[in-house]
């Protein structure tokens, strides 16, 4: 059996990626499966190590591949799974599954207004060719339904949980994630201002994550100058364990400022991150769009906050309230589960790489 892997954006290492390799991990221990892997940059696997991926370098084979090269390998594949923001490539593939991870309207132009209109898509023939596609949430589904015209079945993101929380929890307050101010910021700024409005004395707020773009790194750093604030950047995936086992709360931006019906593609489209805090134990505090609005349930398992005063206002009262802190921790453990890494490889064994 042949399968094919194609990522276009292999070397973000975002939680697209993680997705994907879990994908690749399980396709590799397929009873006489050749595995090649498609993409436009080499594969350097000591850094998926970061994700908690660990596959030898010669385990598969690499390919260099866009679009084009991938539509022509597919004629060789039993299976060729494509991860996207748009359309796949037209695939030639005895199966062929597309995981989108959302479908970017800046990608798609006039001709594929007009398509979508009446109820084809951009590229019929393309996305004919695939017999499923998957998405992380409800969210992603439905903007996939509306701007490709397809329907697809919802595979969240696959979480380790780990194997017990601590319930002795630090004055601590974390947040994860890339630090870039482009189109799908995680506001790390906006949560430097809440904190300098909190007033909390010994508590301490952790600013963790890829330094993507160092300008706004900067403009971070700034903001936070004085206070009781960390930017810990590229962390080392045993020390950011470490920092989610001892963290109280968890904060998260991601869409603050956008307009969802004019941008839903800037909101979180699942948040990972979120979901392994509340693994941790962490008591997540979010901004409810997007896919973060699925994850937390206000009042049982986290909170919304929809301004940064409000997140302030909201984290005091949690800060003061360790019962109620202890409550939220609890529900959000269980509700992680639900998104256990063990819980992914069976549905992907079961709706991809069955025989």
């Amino acid at each position: 059996m042949r399968i094919g892997l194609y990522d276009p954006h292999l070397a973000t290492l975002g939680g697209g990626e993680r997705y994907f390799l879990t994908i690749l991990e399980e396709a590799l221990g397929v009873q006489g499966a050749e595995v090649i892997l498609l993409s436009p940059e080499e594969p350097d696997p000591a850094e998926w190590r970061r994700l908690g991926i660990e596959v030898e370098a010669g385990a598969f084979t690499w390919d260099r591949a866009m679009d084009r090269e991938v539509t022509e390998a597919s004629r060789e594949l039993d299976l060729l799974v494509a991860m996207v923001n748009d359309v796949p490539p037209l695939s030639h593939a005895r199966r062929s599954v597309a995981m989108v991870q959302f479908p970017h309207r800046s990608h798609m132009g006039a001709r594929g207004g007009v398509l979508r209109a009446l109820g084809v898509g951009r590229a019929p023939a393309a996305l004919a060719s695939y017999e499923l596609f998957l998405c992380n949430s409800e969210f992603t589904r439905q903007h996939i339904r509306a701007r490709l015209g397809v329907d697809a079945v919802i595979v969240a993101p696959p979480v380790d949980m780990p194997s017990s929380a601590s319930g002795e929890r630090e004055p601590l307050i974390l947040s994860v994630g890339r630090f870039f101010s482009d189109w799908h910021s995680k506001n790390q700024h906006v949560l430097v201002e809440a904190f300098a409005a909190l007033g909390a004395p010994g508590w301490s707020l952790v600013l963790a994550g890829g330094a993507d773009d160092r300008a706004y790194v900067e403009r971070v750093r700034r903001a936070a100058d004085g206070l009781p604030v960390e930017l810990r950047l590229d962390v080392p995936r045993d020390e950011l364990l470490d920092l989610q086992s001892r963290a109280a709360l968890f904060w998260h931006a991601a869409g603050y400022g956008q307009d969802p019906r004019r941008h839903p593609e800037r909101l979180e489209h699942f948040g990972i991150a979120t979901v392994e805090a509340m693994a941790h134990g962490a008591v997540p505090l979010v901004y409810p769009a997007g896919g973060s609005a699925e994850l937390v349930d206000d009042g049982r398992t986290g909170r919304w906050w929809r301004t940064p005063a409000e997140l302030a206002e909201l984290t005091r009262a949690l800060i003061a309230d360790e019962p109620e802190r202890a409550r939220l921790a609890a529900a959000a453990r269980a509700e992680a589960e639900r998104f256990s890494t063990d819980r992914f490889r069976a549905a992907i064994h079961e709706v991809v790489l069955r025989a």
